[in-house]
C-alpha cells in the first residue's frame, strides 16, 4: 500500500453509482497491473451503539454477493484518487447530514498506521472540511462484545473518548484505531 497519497477532491475518480441519500458510492479503480476493481464505499444507516451520530464508513472492492471486502489488499495504480474519492463520498455525506459524523476503522495495526499518517500527511488540506477524532477500544469492543473484559482486557491500552487529532510529526503515544471525521466546525 502506498503511504505518499495526497488528498484532493478536485481529482477523484468518476462515481459510476451514487446513492440519493449519499451513503453509497460505487466507482472503478485501476489496479497497478492495470486491470478495473469495483470499489465500493457504504455509510452504515445505523448509528454506533457506543457513539451517538457516528456512521461507520466501509470502503473496499465487492465481493460476489454485493458486499464490501474490508479484509481485501490490493495495489492500486493511483492511490491518492483512490482515497480522495472515498472521502469524497464520505464529505458528501456530511454535507448532507451536518448533524452526523463518520468512523473509519483501522481493522488492524498495519491500517490504523497508513489511516493515521494518510491523515498526517494530509493534515492541512483535510482540516479545512473536517475536524478529526480518534478512539483505541471502540473498534473492539464492538467486534468481541463485552466479554473482550474478562479475556483479560489491559485498561491502560485504551482511549474510550474521542480524543482530537492535531497535526504532528510524533508517533502518538498510543495508535488511534478509529478514525472519527466531522464537518469543519467554523
Amino acid at each position: 500500500m502506498s503511504r505518499r497519497v495526497k488528498i484532493d477532491f478536485d481529482n477523484i475518480i468518476k462515481l459510476d453509482e451514487f446513492s440519493g441519500d449519499l451513503r453509497i458510492g460505487i466507482f472503478k479503480a485501476a489496479l497497478e497491473n492495470g486491470s478495473p476493481v469495483n470499489l465500493k464505499v457504504e455509510i452504515s444507516n445505523e448509528e454506533h451503539d457506543l457513539m451517538p451520530n457516528v456512521y461507520n464508513l466501509a470502503f473496499g472492492p465487492i465481493n460476489t454477493r454485493g458486499q464490501i471486502d474490508d479484509k481485501a489488499q490490493l495495489t492500486h495504480k493511483n492511490y491518492s484518487a483512490v482515497f480522495s474519492t472515498i472521502l469524497f463520498v464520505g464529505l458528501s455525506y456530511l454535507e448532507n447530514n451536518p448533524g452526523h459524523s463518520i468512523g473509519i476503522d483501522g481493522s488492524n495495526n498495519s491500517r490504523a498506521y497508513l489511516y493515521w499518517r494518510y491523515l498526517q500527511h494530509n493534515y492541512e488540506y483535510l482540516s479545512q472540511h473536517f475536524d478529526f477524532f480518534g478512539i483505541k477500544y471502540y473498534v473492539r469492543i464492538s467486534r468481541f462484545g463485552k466479554l473482550q473484559y474478562d479475556n483479560p482486557f489491559d485498561f491502560t491500552d485504551i482511549i474510550p473518548s474521542p480524543i482530537t487529532i492535531h497535526q504532528t510529526a510524533q508517533w502518538p503515544e498510543q495508535m488511534f484505531n478509529y478514525f472519527i471525521f466531522r464537518l469543519k466546525q467554523n
